[in-house]
């Protein structure tokens, strides 16, 4: 597979092969995505936690497992004691 970059990345990819970090360019790229997909795992990680805390919410909500905070004083004090 052949990929071209834009020059300003591409100073950076060369950079990185100069500072000895790296053996050639494709290493360079290889690392790139391989960061890239860490970077979606985690957030598709995130994504679930985020659906699991709501799923869970709406089924407190549906149980009657609520309570009632009426002013920012009680959201305050409530926080608070978290």
């Amino acid at each position: 597979m052949n990929v071209t970059i834009p020059k300003s990345l591409e100073a950076l990819v060369r950079g990185k092969v100069e500072e000895g970090r790296y053996t050639n360019e494709e290493e360079v790229v290889a690392d790139a995505l391989r960061l890239m997909q860490a970077r979606d795992d985690v957030a598709e990680i995130k994504r679930a936690r985020l659906k699991d805390a709501i799923d869970r919410g709406y089924d407190d909500v549906s149980a009657g497992r609520t309570i009632v905070l009426n002013d920012e004083d009680q959201i305050d004090a409530f926080i608070a004691e978290l």
